[in-house]
């Protein structure tokens, strides 16, 4: 009987340790849940004659930062800065600076100027933007509200992406038609994105 009662203590506290320690560990789990839901965003673009171009994140070319796309040479003294959000409110500025910017604003327009991310494009629907903020050289514009996102209505595949502008994006360019856009940087270039995150 006495035999009995200790196996029983014994087993009691046996569960009362599995219990503690489920309890200590879930918030881990929690954290490496958290860290999975963050987002890399960059700066992304092309300019009319190539002279200038920021790639997207997964292409071979983005390590060279910003570069001349018919020579695929970098171009030097420009700093490149990217962001990161995460499930709730989104807010970030994806950035180029530097005075060698003025290397390719002779070309006078753009194809392309985005914001690119890590966002897989199946789980588009769950960022909502409410309105980008493009500057050049500290001065505002255009901003845009509820910009197109990439990939294309009933379309999953690659990375979302937030359009300014692409010459070759229909429904880019009802917000902002490239061929219409003739101010180049000579020192910065940057596009604040806010918006939600489910």
């Amino acid at each position: 009987m006495r035999f009995q009662k200790v196996t029983k203590r014994v087993l009691s506290l046996a569960v009362a340790g599995v219990v503690a320690a489920a309890a200590v560990v879930a918030p881990v789990s929690t954290q490496k849940a958290d860290a999975a839901s963050k987002y890399s965003a960059y700066l992304c673009f092309a300019s009319k004659g190539y002279n200038g171009v920021a790639a997207n994140h997964d292409d071979a070319n983005r390590k060279l930062g910003v570069f001349n796309g018919n020579k695929t040479k970098k171009i030097a003294g420009v700093k490149v800065k990217n962001a990161t959000f995460k499930k709730g409110k989104v807010k970030f500025t994806v950035s180029v600076s530097g005075k060698n910017l003025k290397k390719f604003a002779s070309d006078k327009g753009w194809n392309s100027l985005y914001v690119d991310t890590t966002l897989p494009g199946a789980q588009k629907k769950k960022l909502s933007i409410s309105k980008i903020v493009v500057k050049m050289d500290g001065k505002t514009v255009k901003t845009i509200k509820k910009p197109a996102l990439t990939p294309d209505p009933g379309k999953t595949n690659g990375y979302t992406q937030i359009m300014a502008l692409n010459t070759w994006n229909k429904y880019a360019n009802k917000k902002w038609n490239a061929s219409s856009v003739k101010k180049m940087p000579k020192k910065s270039l940057s596009i604040t994105v806010t918006g939600k995150m489910k």
